[in-house]
């Protein structure tokens, strides 16, 4: 091509642009207009699309004071039967517990199902209309971010986002569902705690019934035993135990009585109603006496119990009134002060240069119409 060719080309060119300039300025009530249109339409869907608000608020693990009269419990429980309580352990096992229920679609499902919100936006809705609604709040709505140790290694606990249609409402349903979750797992720790603690106390009582059965029963074959052989002695005329033997062959059974009498009655030979009348009707009477007048004597271990059960049953009772928290608010939930959407500024500024450039492009291509 030449060089008048391609100046030709180019006046050309100009020529054009300027009749293209100069046809859009013929039609700048037309491109006005449209930009004016699609503004107005971009402005009916931004006024009128529904708001997104987000709440937002960082959990950690349940420090000492949202523990409460639970944590006094607990230790003292620990204390109690001789145990140690370690604190950050059942902190962090409520926590996990906390974590758990947050992360639990069936939860989500059962605390949206009573919420205000989910009651507000299903009034007046059909059935497939809460179904959707509530699927989008059990799984869009709300938001669960972990801690990942190499982008935020600062972050110690659990970041929850929740947005509704207003910021209010996103605020409160924020707030009320880690609550509801705080308590389930709170709820979910004392009941087991409640059993192991039942457990106890059952094993202790009848520790302790024990101890009574065994004894009263060793009570009362004691004194039958002294009874039997009391009318063993009235028979035999043995009035008392020194006077009982009085030939020579019998000074070797008071030896054998003398010994086992300087044994445990209930490892000797005299045990066995059958050598106990040798110790005389005088000293048997004495000993049904005493036996039957005093109280049984119960080992140590027996009144160890006694004092863990008069303990533990009363803290037992305060157990089930206790109230704790399986969480602690690093962020409590904002109230968001940004709409997140619709953007409204920006969909206007949008609808004003989609409505010009269809505009423009379509006197353009009416002119290359024409021009062909």
């Amino acid at each position: 091509m030449s060089n008048t060719q391609i100046h030709t080309a180019k006046e050309d060119g100009e020529i054009d642009l300027i009749e293209l300039f100069s046809v859009l300025w013929k039609k700048k009530l037309w491109i006005i207009l449209s930009a004016f249109v699609f503004t107005a339409l971009a402005g009916a869907y931004a006024f009128t699309a529904k708001e997104q608000w987000t709440s937002k608020t960082e959990v950690i693990a349940p420090k000492l004071e949202d523990l409460g009269d639970y944590f006094s419990i607990r230790k003292e429980y620990a204390r109690i039967l001789g145990g140690e309580f370690d604190l950050g352990a059942f902190s962090n096992g409520l926590f996990g517990k906390f974590n758990l229920y947050t992360e639990s679609l069936d939860k989500r499902r059962e605390f949206f199902e009573q919420s205000d919100l989910y009651k507000q936006l299903s009034e007046s809705a059909s059935e497939q209309e809460k179904i959707k609604t509530l699927s989008d709040l059990i799984t869009k709505n709300i938001t669960i971010t972990k801690p990942d140790p190499k982008k935020e290694p600062d972050l110690i606990g659990r970041r929850i986002s929740f947005f509704a249609e207003t910021p209010i409402s996103a605020q409160e349903t924020l707030n009320q569902f880690v609550l509801f979750n705080s308590q389930l797992a709170y709820q979910e720790d004392v009941n087991d705690f409640l059993i192991a603690f039942n457990e106890q106390i059952e094993d202790l009582k009848y520790e302790k019934s024990k101890f009574e059965r065994d004894l009263k029963i060793q009570k009362t074959v004691q004194l039958d035993n002294l009874q039997k052989a009391l009318s063993i002695a009235k028979e035999a005329g043995i009035k008392e135990y020194t006077k009982s033997f009085n030939s020579t062959n019998e000074a070797v059974l008071q030896g054998v009585a003398l010994n086992d009498a300087k044994i445990p009655l209930s490892d000797s030979k005299l045990s066995d109603s059958t050598y106990l009348f040798m110790l005389g009707e005088k000293y048997l009477k004495a000993q049904i006496d005493v036996v039957s007048q005093t109280d049984i004597v119960y080992p140590p271990r027996y009144y160890v119990v006694t004092e863990l059960l008069s303990e533990l049953e009363p803290l037992l009772e305060k157990t089930k009134t206790a109230k704790a928290q399986a969480f602690s608010y690093q962020a409590s939930p904002d109230y968001p002060v940004v709409k997140d959407k619709p953007k409204r500024v920006i969909i206007l500024v949008i609808g004003f240069l989609i409505g010009m450039l269809l505009m423009i492009a379509y006197l353009y291509s009416v002119r290359l119409f024409k021009k062909d």
